[in-house]
């Protein structure tokens, strides 16, 4: 039959049709979807924009309090840009970014290209200001592209120093990262310490049982500073304890570089200072001697 009002009634009121009533009120427009498309793409373009904000940072080894004013900056530079409007990237969010997402995905990236193709490793064992040691690990790579690229890889916390425990610490890297040494790794470069580069019993030899055919290369510079030192053994003592005390003489008092100073102006040479010989510093005598030279005329005339 025909169905009546009551029917429509009826329909309006069942569980299915106000089930689909409450669907539709959530249900978007066409206006809506349009909205919050562009809000969506506004919103990628300023997380790129504070991620390449925080690549800067990163790469000219700024500080990170510098975004505490430079969005700001941004702001007052672009009022009428609605990604520099909605920028909100000050220290912390910035050290996450490059932390957790730029530094993150870079290292992946250098696993994955470890992964893939041959390598070499470069490795360097320091002591920084808090007595704790790390060893830097570098990875030498030809990419896909054929393009030879240097990577930093990594830092490892050190407790031992000892060639096995060295080795022990780099396998366990690579095997935690699934990198195939074994297969992979063509080369190894490292300073002339014995734990490093002995011929007996050193990481260099541990690794060559790995990769017998290993090429192995030490650092030139520490083996010309090697060389330097020995040649050094036949020049008179006082040459250096020269260098060295008039350094501290001088350094040791701003009195002092002031009136050093008027000697430089009234000898005409470039108010340079005098450079100290470092103790671990390659080769750093010669750049000494060369600025007591270079300073002689007002060092004798100041002494006198």
């Amino acid at each position: 039959g025909i169905a009546g009002k009551s029917e429509i009634v009826k329909h309006a009121n069942g569980k299915k049709h106000l089930k689909l009533v409450e669907g539709c009120k959530s249900q978007q427009n066409i206006h809506q979807l349009i909205t919050n498309s562009v809000h969506a793409k506004l919103e990628n373009t300023v997380k790129f924009s504070e991620m390449h904000l925080a690549a800067f940072i990163a790469e000219h080894n700024l500080p990170y309090t510098v975004m505490e004013h430079l969005p700001k900056l941004i702001q007052k530079v672009c009022p009428d840009s609605k990604v520099a409007l909605k920028l909100k990237c000050g220290r912390t969010k910035t050290e996450s970014i490059v932390t957790n997402v730029i530094g993150a995905v870079g290292n992946n990236n250098v696993i994955e290209l470890m992964k893939k193709n041959k390598f070499s490793i470069i490795l360097d064992e320091s002591t920084d200001r808090s007595t704790i040691k790390h060893m830097a690990v570098i990875a030498r790579i030809v990419d896909p592209n054929l393009l030879v690229r240097d990577e930093f890889v990594t830092l490892i916390e050190v407790e031992k120093a000892t060639a096995d425990a060295l080795y022990e610490l780099v396998t366990n890297f690579f095997i935690k990262n699934k990198i195939p040494f074994k297969e992979n790794m063509i080369g190894y470069a490292g300073d002339g310490a014995n734990n490093m580069m002995g011929k007996h019993h050193s990481l260099a030899t541990n690794l060559m049982k790995d990769v017998p055919d290993l090429f192995i290369m030490k650092c030139i510079c520490h083996s010309f500073h090697l060389c330097a030192s020995y040649a050094c053994l036949k020049l008179p003592r006082f040459i250096e304890d020269f260098a060295r005390n008039v350094h501290n003489y001088l350094n040791n008092s701003s009195k002092r570089l002031l009136e050093f100073k008027e000697f430089q102006v009234f000898c005409n040479v470039k108010p340079h200072k005098i450079l100290y010989p470092g103790q671990t510093r390659w080769l750093s005598l010669l750049s000494v001697v060369n600025r007591l030279i270079q300073q002689f005329t007002a060092l004798k005339l100041y002494f006198t």
